[in-house]
């Protein structure tokens, strides 16, 4: 799979990007604040239907743009992507709402509320439905964050490698959502005395239903993960660690990661319910749901040591670098061709060796794009097959001379959709 156009109108810092990308390595060089991670974020962005940086959709919507608009205030981005199955056109637009135009400066946030819409060849399409129809793996500095970060950073990297593969498993995380909602509103209620114990029972059978297929999902998942997460490690590290994953399901101990991979969905559901049953006067106690994929945790071991406390900086990264091959790997199986790589400022507090190990590594993607301040982190060799870019505020130039995009203001009108 590989991006053939990306086009780009008052997106981050982008008035209008109309750009070709070649496949092999793209390296993308820039300053801090150029616009690199904006374009590696808005590939994304089109693949998962949600950004890996913005807090709200209305930081996507150029700045300038919003506060000059008298009218829609709105950013687009659109790719054509070749694929296994054909060409495709994704296209969003991310709309500021009405109430909120020209509010970026009025709003104590300075950011507008928005909302996207999505059409996937020219058909308008739910969100849900779009991901996965163009397949990317990003990697940033942030990644660190999911070793030692909280464990819903860790929940939210197995449901976006999971969803791009499985449309049933996205649609199953938002019942889930809804069912957890409803039925912490009545555990509350239950623990105040307003409701009664008995008015649980549909929700905690609709809690197992759905929990049950995310947990299997999830355990599956990771166990195909873990051989392709290892021998990636072992490539950077020269076999010198060893890198292990643990999937924690959170269902009271009954359960554990391996065996809920070997369990059907009808076993996993009866052991979720039988401790559902145990911890209901704990959960009323509480007044939320305890048990649950909303509790899960993957953990990262090397040599049999807890990467989050013991393993440096470097490790740390290598770890992350090893996980996001491991996706790709992933990825590749399931939907039988390969995702476009997105590897920001990968390159940074690597020693040269492992900087070797990680371009040869990626090297014979479809299509990978890599972003660094400086040229000069990449070897020579890997350069020789790479196509260079420069970026500076928002405009995209080859490194070799000639234009490589179109830069420049925004039509005033809106694009159509």
């Amino acid at each position: 799979m590989r991006i053939r156009r990306l086009q780009l109108s008052d997106y981050r810092n982008f008035s209008h990007l109309d750009f070709a990308l070649p496949g092999g390595p793209v390296v993308i060089v820039g300053g801090n604040a150029q616009g690199k991670s904006n374009l590696l974020e808005a590939v994304y962005l089109l693949s998962t239907m949600r950004s890996a940086r913005a807090d709200s959709d209305g930081e996507l919507i150029r700045r300038q743009a919003a506060q000059a608009a008298d009218g829609p205030t709105l950013a687009r981005l659109v790719a054509e992507v070749e694929g296994r199955n054909g060409s495709l056109r994704l296209e969003m637009v991310v709309v500021a709402r009405a109430a909120d135009i020209g509010s970026l400066v009025a709003r104590p946030t300075g950011v507008p509320r928005a909302n996207k819409v999505v059409r996937v060849n020219g058909v308008a399409k739910r969100l849900a439905d779009a991901v996965g129809q163009l397949n990317a793996v990003l990697f940033t500095a942030h990644d660190m964050e999911l070793i030692d970060g909280p464990p819903s950073l860790r929940r939210r990297y197995l449901d976006i490698t999971i969803s791009q593969a499985d449309g049933n498993y996205l649609r199953a995380l938002q019942r889930y959502a809804k069912v957890l909602l409803q039925r912490n509103h009545l555990l509350k209620r239950v623990q105040e005395g307003s409701a009664r114990q008995e008015e649980m029972a549909f929700w905690s059978q609709e809690l197992v239903r759905e929990g049950s297929h995310i947990i299997r999902a999830r355990a599956l998942t990771v166990a195909s993960l873990e051989p392709l997460a290892a021998a990636a490690h072992a490539d950077l590290t020269e076999g010198r660690e060893e890198l292990a994953l643990v999937y924690q399901p959170q269902l009271g101990g009954a359960v554990d990661g391996v065996q809920a991979a070997s369990l059907s969905q009808s076993e996993l559901a009866d052991a979720f319910a039988q401790v559902m049953g145990r911890w209901s006067e704990r959960e009323i106690g509480a007044g939320a749901s305890l048990l649950g994929p909303h509790r899960d945790d993957l953990l990262f071991h090397l040599d049999g040591a807890s990467a989050a406390a013991f393993a440096s900086r470097a490790q740390q990264r290598t770890v992350t670098l090893a996980l996001r091959l491991a996706e790709a790997g992933y990825l590749l199986e399931r939907r039988g061709e390969s995702p476009v790589l997105l590897l920001d400022d990968v390159l940074s507090e690597l020693d040269g060796r492992r900087r070797a190990a990680v371009l040869a590594a990626v090297a014979d993607y479809e299509q990978v794009l890599l972003t660094a301040t400086e040229v000069d982190r990449f070897l020579a060799d890997f350069l020789k097959g790479a196509a260079l870019f420069q970026v500076a505020g928002g405009s995209l130039e080859s490194m070799a001379g000639a234009s490589a995009a179109e830069t420049g203001e925004a039509s005033s009108g809106a694009p159509s959709l």
